[in-house]
């Protein structure tokens, strides 16, 4: 059997092969010291453009295809072992899944692909670069900032929505190459973060992509209002709408995935690959190689079950606290606590975006009040590209409770946190006595725990559908042939 191909595929806006640093060069030393079944005398370095605006990810993807043809072809190869970074994951997952769509009995090109810090559910960066990152590249290098492609990063967005769902959904395809690696890191590189975007900084990612968000272990669930007879009064359709039900909840198929302590996104310092040096162990190297062993199912699923465990002991208690050196000033504490991303999409019950609403995330609280633990929200942000996407980012262990952090000299810096769940939704429209309007609806903390389907370092997806109420009063007809104004009419109960 012929040794597979190497290839190389760089993430966004990269205009030289210099950004895959020294990974190549070492692999190619541990490969052959290994004595890896892999063609480690011809590497290829991917370059693809993705800094004009009219570039799209499908795309990259279909132009990725033909030059992978084209260097098997020419080498008399029939398959490669691909590694990405960044946005590279989506690109080659977007050709992936293409390609089964296309030409599903075909034998899949390529055996392996490990994907290094990949924004597979986007990046909250994403939109900066459309704006301040964009700009400032136009201004100073020269480059359209690749809306297209950012597009598709931004989180929420339609494209990655549909790209993670199916994955999702699809059968255990686990059996069978390709297999698919996530690695990445979750270290801070404090002499690259942008004070003026905390993004750069953000806990549980590696300073442009969260944990959460390159994981492919994910979920999704569906949660949805009962439909409501025509006739009836408003006030009896908002009791009938006020509780929403756990439809149905599905979990992706096990996929390997390991955290690298201590590394960055990017960076010569401590970046996933601009820090692989000459010589010397370097984690990457060691994960890139202890997955490309992989052979059949049951050295994959070993493999995903000494991942998990070994990022359950990275994310240990006594791990979690980062002491960032400042001179002069006092010692800065970083907790490094795991994270879960939970994207709600709003759909009513004829498929239309439904964006004008609040959504909270709810427990049952003294009084009767609803209150939620300090510190559980991270972040919200909202798809900006008309999808109806909203991303929550949580602090899973104050969600769910953690122990004491203290420093290496006993000081305590923060004290046990205590479990607070169970947790609910709750959505209330903005203008519920339009003609055509949505009522207000809560899935019980008790028997809607969502809690469960936040698991750390995972995203959930959400679809809630409501239904959607059209009025009395929206059309009406009458026997009355008497000239009347009917501009003033309030809508009546349901139609």
């Amino acid at each position: 059997m012929t040794q597979p191909l190497v290839v190389f595929v760089h993430g966004w806006s990269v205009q030289h092969t210099r950004t895959y640093g020294g990974l190549p060069a070492r692999l190619q030393q541990a490969a052959e010291a290994d004595g890896l079944p892999i063609d480690v005398a011809h590497l290829y370095l991917g370059e693809y453009i993705s800094f004009r605006d009219e570039v799209r990810v499908e795309d990259i993807a279909h132009a990725f295809d033909a030059a992978l043809r084209a260097v098997l072809k020419a080498s008399g190869r029939q398959r490669a072992v691909c590694i990405t970074h960044s946005t590279g994951g989506p690109v080659v997952r977007e050709w992936l899944a293409r390609r089964q769509t296309e030409t599903d009995t075909a034998r899949c090109p390529i055996s392996h692909l490990v994907m290094l810090a990949p924004a597979n559910f986007g990046s909250a960066l994403a939109q900066l670069g459309k704006a301040r990152v964009g700009r400032l590249k136009a201004a100073f290098a020269g480059v359209e900032p690749g809306q297209r492609v950012l597009d598709w990063l931004e989180l929420g967005s339609a494209e990655a929505w549909r790209r993670n769902h199916d994955h999702i959904h699809q059968l255990d395809a686990r059996a069978q190459a390709p297999w698919s690696f996530v690695l990445c890191g979750d270290a801070i590189d404090r002499k690259l973060y942008d004070h003026v975007n905390p993004y750069t900084g953000e806990t549980g990612s590696d300073g442009v992509v969260r944990l959460a968000a390159a994981n492919l272990n994910a979920s999704h669930l569906v949660i949805r209002q009962p439909p409501v007879p025509s006739g009836i009064s408003m006030a009896a359709a908002r009791q009938r709408l006020q509780t929403l039900s756990m439809v149905s909840t599905t979990r992706a198929a096990p996929t390997a995935f390991k955290i690298l302590p201590g590394l960055a996104h990017s960076g010569t310092r401590i970046g996933i690959m601009g820090s692989v040096a000459a010589r010397g162990d370097h984690p990457t190297v060691d994960a890139v190689m202890r997955c490309l062993r992989v052979r059949d199912a049951r050295s994959y699923a070993a493999l995903t079950r000494a991942f998990d465990a070994e990022n359950a002991r990275h994310q240990a208690e006594a791990n979690r606290l980062e002491v960032e050196r400042v001179p002069v000033l006092p010692d800065r504490h970083h907790i490094h606590d795991p994270c879960a991303q939970l994207m709600l999409r709003i759909r009513d019950d004829h498929g239309a975006v439904v964006d004008d609403i609040d959504v909270l995330l709810t427990r049952p609280g003294t009084r009767g009040a609803d209150r939620m633990p300090r510190g559980f929200l991270v972040d919200r942000q909202a798809n900006r590209c008309g999808s109806g996407v909203l991303t929550f980012y949580l602090n899973h262990a104050v969600l769910a409770g953690a122990g004491p952090v203290v420093d290496t000299g006993g000081t305590l810096i923060r004290p046990a946190l205590a479990p607070f769940g169970p947790y609910g939704l709750t959505l209330s429209p903005r203008h519920p006595d339009d003609a055509v309007t949505y009522c207000p609806a809560t899935l019980p903390p008790y028997s809607g725990n969502v809690l469960p389907y936040l698991r750390p370092n995972e995203t959930t997806l959400v679809d809630i559908v409501l239904t959607r109420v059209v009025r009395e009063g929206v059309f009406r007809l009458r026997r009355s042939l008497k000239p009347r104004a009917f501009k003033a009419d309030r809508p009546g109960g349901v139609a």
